[in-house]
């Protein structure tokens, strides 16, 4: 399991996204963090549609859905959860800051680079679609 970072500008929706399995293992340390910091958790802004999606098991061809046009998946922009890129920010922002200063309880120094890469990918990718009043999620996908 993992996590990716998706946008949303309008109808834009970005999936390009590395992976995120260091944030997605060290969830309720980060979440801890947040509560900490008084930011909103970082689960918050988990979607799981891709998730439910493939749990779904499809017999035959005949079952398996039409690709949605805007997303190229077998489900739709409408169908996912979506979440203020700005309010993500000041938590992904509040978060990597502390761990640059302080590390991470309980977790492997020699992984905090890692770890701050992935922070600092979501925020770069935040950051950007802030300023066109983007929305986003953590979807979780295996």
């Amino acid at each position: 399991m993992t996590l990716w970072i998706h946008t949303l500008e309008g109808r834009n929706y970005l999936k390009d996204s590395n992976d995120h399995s260091l944030m997605n293992q060290n969830l309720d340390s980060l979440d801890a963090l947040c509560t900490k910091l008084n930011v909103r958790k970082l689960s918050d802004y988990l979607d799981f549609t891709d998730q439910q999606f493939n749990y779904n098991d499809f017999d035959d061809d005949d079952n398996e859905p039409e690709l949605d046009p805007e997303t190229e998946l077998a489900y739709g922009i409408d169908d996912m959860t979506w979440f203020d890129a700005s309010d993500g920010l000041i938590s992904l922002q509040a978060v990597r800051n502390r761990i640059a200063e302080d590390g991470l309880h309980g977790f492997d120094a020699d992984e905090l680079p890692a770890l701050l890469e992935e922070l600092d990918d979501c925020i770069s990718i935040l950051d950007g679609s802030v300023s066109k009043g983007g929305k986003f999620h953590l979807s979780l996908v295996e």
